[in-house]
């Protein structure tokens, strides 16, 4: 995953921001600490289609899926793009984004809207037989579940409300000696005293008629 010194200083302040709210930095859990409390998402729920969040690029997915139209995500100078894929058949739609967290490259988060939640900006989607209503991450999640069935896959929401679930998650992941060797060289600053990243990561869910309508999935992480 590819980090700027832009995405360092916008991720310290939300971190710094759920940090003040929730716990220190220092106490917070690690990527790889086995525990019953899940700390983090699956790698499957980060990856659909053979795209993988923090791996694949949007180069990658037009590579596979077609040329689409990069869209800027709102008129914010650091603004997340997007490019988003429509089923000719169902109208089901797949979005792919990516912003600074991401290198200007590398997918951060995808969402899927069904036909009946309605994407805005479905008529400036790609067609790609490749996406249907029943396209989900490797872990199972997709549109058309119900509560109880999404909880089997992705387990408790940390926040449960009664038109949408959240899975919100914070941790640390420690940085291997390339990164750290790498961050200095880039970013002048010696982290070797603290040398982890924190990542955050999450999924949400909208439900209509009993079943999800729409799903987010995000994962970014910087120092």
């Amino acid at each position: 995953m590819r980090r700027l010194d832009g995405a360092i200083v916008v991720l310290l302040l939300i971190v710094t921001v759920l940090s003040a709210a929730q716990t220190r930095r220092e106490d917070e859990p690690f990527c790889d600490e086995k525990s019953a409390k899940k700390v983090e998402i699956a790698d499957g729920d980060a990856a659909i289609l053979g795209f993988s969040i923090g791996h694949a690029t949007l180069k990658d997915v037009q590579a596979k899926l077609g040329n689409a139209s990069v869209t800027r995500v709102s008129r914010e100078e650091e603004s997340d793009v997007s490019i988003c894929y429509v089923s000719p058949a169902d109208g089901t739609v797949l979005v792919l984004y990516t912003g600074v967290m991401g290198g200007g490259e590398d997918i951060t988060w995808f969402a899927l809207w069904s036909h009946e939640a309605a994407y805005p900006h479905a008529s400036r989607c790609t067609p790609s037989k490749l996406v249907t209503r029943s396209l989900s991450t490797e872990s199972g999640i997709r549109l058309g579940l119900t509560k109880e069935e999404f909880e089997r896959v992705v387990g408790r929401p940390t926040q449960n409300g009664p038109k949408s679930n959240k899975y919100n998650y914070l941790c640390r992941k420690r940085m291997t000696e390339d990164e750290i060797k790498s961050f200095k060289t880039e970013n002048n600053w010696d982290v070797s005293k603290d040398p982890y990243f924190d990542r955050m990561s999450w999924i949400e869910a909208w439900y209509r008629d009993s079943t999800t309508s729409r799903i987010e999935i995000g994962a970014i992480e910087s120092y």
